[in-house]
């Protein structure tokens, strides 16, 4: 990873581990700073790839911070380091052009991998900020699961277990569990294979048709999806068959 990165967080030790982290993963910490104020400064004057800012700065409101580095270079992806992240934080911060809001405590927290995902045109959310989000939002609109949670569903569907799952994604097993517990929630399952007949009925995991003259009927006992997520149509949908007992079988190891 080469990228250039402004360390806006006020205290010494914790810039320090950032910065030797970073180092580690083959990043150029640019500058290091305590202030909003110092920020802007030294974002017109280094011009970073990242920036990242932690939510609670002495002197200026972090998504103030945000807003005033990104109206003078939009290029830059910001990623907000963060103690709490109740939804009036959080939607704070996306809404100032945030690209990321991370938990400062979580147990799989990897800068270098965010940083990786953001410059690719991601917005990564700790599952903790999405679940704050939707509970302030579920009364106003339909349910929808966040792309990770969609990912993590249909790799359950492919009859992976949490900590294959995890592999695939570059997540922790409590990371993959909790997306799980969130995108069950939404969908009002009670388990994993309810989770996917639902999210299949729902759309979110697209299935198939009747079988065409000629073609094998589906078992009643499998599932299919459709893997790129796209609007379904017959010339290029991608199916993956599911058995319900492979499914089962991933639901007893994790």
């Amino acid at each position: 990873m080469e990228a250039r990165v402004l360390v806006v967080e006020p205290s010494k030790i914790v810039r320090r581990g950032i910065r030797a982290e970073l180092s580690a993963n083959g990043a150029i910490v640019v500058a290091e700073v305590a202030t909003g104020a110092e920020a802007v400064a030294a974002a017109a004057q280094h011009h970073p790839d990242v920036v990242l800012l932690d939510s609670r700065l002495p002197d200026r409101p972090g998504p103030e911070v945000c807003e005033a580095i990104l109206e003078r270079h939009p290029a830059t992806a910001i990623i907000v380091l963060a103690t709490q992240g109740d939804a009036g934080s959080v939607e704070a911060a996306l809404s100032s052009g945030a690209r990321a809001y991370l938990f400062k405590d979580a147990e799989d927290l990897n800068l270098a991998r965010t940083i990786e995902r953001v410059l690719a045109g991601e917005n990564v959310l700790d599952p903790r900020a999405a679940a704050a989000l939707f509970d302030a939002r579920e009364g106003g609109g339909e349910r929808k699961l966040s792309t990770q949670e969609l990912n993590v569903v249909r790799l359950v569907a492919d009859g992976l277990t949490n900590p294959e799952i995890g592999t695939r994604l570059h997540l922790s097993r409590h990371t993959v569990k909790e997306y799980l517990s969130h995108a069950m929630r939404k969908l009002e399952a009670t388990n994993r294979i309810e989770a996917v007949r639902k999210a299949t009925e729902l759309g979110v995991i697209e299935g198939v048709g009747p079988p065409q003259a000629g073609e094998p009927a589906q078992r009643p006992d499998t599932l299919v999806y459709n893997e790129s997520g796209a609007p379904i149509r017959s010339s290029d949908l991608k199916v993956t068959p599911l058995k319900i007992d492979k499914l089962e079988s991933a639901s007893r190891d994790t």
